[in-house]
């Protein structure tokens, strides 16, 4: 089911706004589609910046997330050409509250009065539930190495961690993937589960709390690690807490992410296809055995690699057929026309 939000004008035409998941949790992906009519539709690439925003806000509204929409696709209903706008956002896994606010509004600083958006109806207010969801617990004891790595001080490590979360809060323009995720490695072992809460044991008898933020497969070193998804490789290289790391845009905002390699056969700046290689699982970095860390991140933000893949956030042919189901026939998508 696809939730229809709501919807308002746009030069007399109505202009849809429609939540792609059927059901919300901690750690889910959110698909906002803006479904805007137009009878002269702008030429836009896939993945290009639009003055529209998402804000994800507490029952309270305290906020919690924000996102920029960027341009999609055109489409035909019924003879009338639209362009589809979309925002990701995520419900953070450590959200308790059994509803979020959804925003959805031009940004502060744009210039809309000539501009082609300057005809919505905005800026709309939508609430949905969020189902609540528990997470496994689990103490992992750390040796000498490791405890290091996670407790002294060190300056590369802190330029890396700063380098890290600017690339993870960036939402350069560019849309690589319109279809889903599947998961980097066959094996179905796991050791570690999205949204673990952890407690790492030190070698001096302290401790400290974590949360994981991925899924760890515990597989051999020397697996291939292949990408989930078509994208652009934004990093490859050694960092002190991640070991051998490969960063993969999707879309603005949208990040797949892989740890722990023994080896990397990427660069950056490469663009990947679903299944290119990009190196070897290891146990670089903090890591107690080989195994190969997978994450998404979403304006930041973890979000849960089984959502990611059974909510499919970016397929466009579910994102067309969904948007049919609620409004009507689709005659066509135009885009590359």
């Amino acid at each position: 089911m696809l939730l229809l939000l709501g919807s308002g004008t746009f030069q007399s035409r109505e202009t849809h706004i429609l939540v792609l998941q059927d059901e919300l949790s901690p750690g889910s992906p959110i698909s906002v589609i803006l479904v805007i009519p137009t009878p002269h539709p702008p030429q836009y690439k896939a993945g290009d910046m639009l003055p529209l925003q998402g804000l994800l806000s507490s029952s309270e509204k305290r906020p919690i997330q924000k996102a920029p929409f960027f341009y999609t696709d055109q489409i035909q209903l019924a003879g009338q050409d639209y362009i589809l706008a979309m925002a990701i956002l995520v419900v953070p896994n450590t959200y308790e509250e059994k509803t979020v606010h959804l925003d959805v509004q031009f940004e502060k600083t744009a210039s809309i009065a000539s501009s082609f958006f300057a005809g919505l109806n905005l800026p709309q207010t939508h609430n949905f539930p969020v189902s609540p969801r528990s997470f496994n617990s689990e103490t992992i004891a750390l040796g000498p190495e490791n405890t290091d790595i996670k407790t002294k001080p060190d300056p590369q490590k802190n330029k890396e961690a700063a380098e890290l979360w600017k690339l993870l809060t960036s939402t350069d323009a560019g849309l690589f993937n319109t279809a889903g995720f599947t998961a980097p490695v066959d094996s179905p072992r796991r050791t570690s589960y999205f949204g673990d809460r952890r407690v790492y044991q030190y070698t001096d008898g302290s401790s400290e709390r974590s949360i994981h933020g991925g899924i760890d497969f515990g597989v051999p070193r020397g697996t291939p690690v292949r990408a989930s998804a078509p994208g652009l490789v934004r990093m490859a290289r050694f960092r002190i807490v991640t070991g051998n790391t490969v960063i993969i845009q999707h879309a603005p905002g949208l990040y797949s992410l892989y740890y722990h390699m023994d080896s990397l056969s990427v660069k950056e700046g490469d663009l990947v296809q679903t299944g290119t290689e990009l190196g070897k699982s290891g146990s670089t970095g903090l890591s107690t055995g080989p195994h190969l860390h997978w994450e998404f991140r979403i304006q930041g933000e973890f979000a849960d690699p089984d959502l990611m893949i059974q909510a499919a956030p970016l397929d466009k042919e579910r994102i067309i057929s969904k948007i049919t189901e609620k409004l009507g026939k689709t005659d066509r998508s135009t885009e590359g026309r």
